[in-house]
């Protein structure tokens, strides 16, 4: 194993949350043994999932919305982040009343608004993509809404593997670059739902995917581009997609935010090694291991890690007052990374 000290480290002194992850997502340790009951308690004690449990209204849905801080989005996905399981109550049965409504149901447009059920007809990932998400990354992969959603996202992903310029599927729209009629494109969501799902993975697809990343690659930066509708120009969630091919030097608090979450999905959807600029990210990340035994001492301002909501949040310690709680939160996420990229 790769920096064993660095998982001691983290397996027995850092929050309970990373040391509950790191045992098992990467040592495989039985969520049944004593310890792992114990630790469990401890992330249910957590002042930030106390917070989020206490919003469950009695049909059991999260929150006032939907969409981003505040709603059920928000709230699963930092429960489950904070590794509360999926058996327990409240993320049961959000994600039973996630199934259960209709997507027309208005209850989807809060903090999403009219414009979600225009990206979801145009396949660039609206309230049904992140329904299905919500409910992959909760373990409900086997649910037909998700299944309808992940060959949607494998369309997206396979429309770029077509394309050789951004032209080719954009036009300027008042100053503004706009996807041509019936133009495919994924969004964070649609990485997200392969990151957390697994059925589609054949090796067909899993090729068709890293030919598209490889070509992301290529294309980066990516300018902004939006879908019309008559006059009315909507920005779909291209949060973590517009470079896939950074400076990591050079990389800022919310660049390296946003490196560490596109990547760990990357990794999840099992593609790093399949495309070779994603391989030489990983290779930096490590040496950069490797210098610090094991451990990610780089100084990154915490804003983008601490706020949490629908895109940025990924601080599972308390905070970062202290150094060693800013290096556990980032040697978790590097070492979760190289787990699933199968460097450890």
């Amino acid at each position: 194993m790769l920096y064993p000290d660095a998982f001691r480290d983290l397996a027995d002194r850092a929050c309970p949350s990373i040391r509950y992850r790191v045992h098992r997502e990467i040592l495989g340790t039985s969520h049944r043994t004593a310890l792992m009951r114990q630790l469990q308690q401890r992330i249910l004690d957590d002042a930030r999932v106390q917070e989020i449990l206490a919003l469950v209204r009695s049909d059991g849905w999260l929150g006032d919305s939907f969409h981003g801080v505040g709603g059920i989005e928000h709230g699963l996905r930092l429960l489950l982040e904070k590794g509360v399981e999926p058996n327990h109550p409240v993320v049961a049965g959000a994600v039973r009343i996630l199934a259960k409504r209709r997507i027309s149901d208005p209850v989807f447009s809060g903090g999403i608004g009219k414009v979600g059920p225009m990206l979801d007809s145009a396949g660039l990932g609206g309230p049904a993509t992140i329904r299905a998400v919500l409910m992959a990354q909760a373990g409900a992969e086997g649910r037909v809404v998700v299944k309808e959603e992940v060959d949607r996202a494998l369309a997206s992903f396979a429309a770029v593997t077509q394309v050789d310029s951004v032209d080719d599927i954009t036009v300027t729209y008042r100053g503004k670059r706009v996807f041509r009629p019936g133009a495919k494109w994924p969004s964070i969501y649609h990485l997200r739902l392969l990151a957390y799902t697994h059925g589609w993975r054949t090796r067909r697809n899993q090729h068709m995917v890293a030919r598209a990343i490889d070509r992301l690659v290529d294309l980066s930066p990516l300018p902004d581009m939006y879908l019309r509708r008559g006059t009315q120009t909507i920005a779909p969630a291209s949060f973590a997609m517009q470079d896939l091919a950074p400076d990591m030097n050079k990389l800022d608090g919310l660049g390296w935010m946003t490196w560490f979450h596109r990547t760990e999905l990357l990794a999840r959807a099992g593609v790093i090694r399949l495309v070779p600029a994603l391989g030489a990210q990983i290779e930096t990340l490590a040496d950069m291991l490797d210098a610090s035994k094991g451990q990610f001492v780089l100084r990154v301002k915490p804003y983008y890690f601490a706020t949490w909501g629908a895109y940025s949040g990924m601080m599972l310690e308390a905070d970062w007052r202290s150094s060693r709680r800013r290096i556990n939160d980032l040697t978790f996420r590097c070492l979760l990374i190289l787990h699933y990229a199968g460097e450890v």
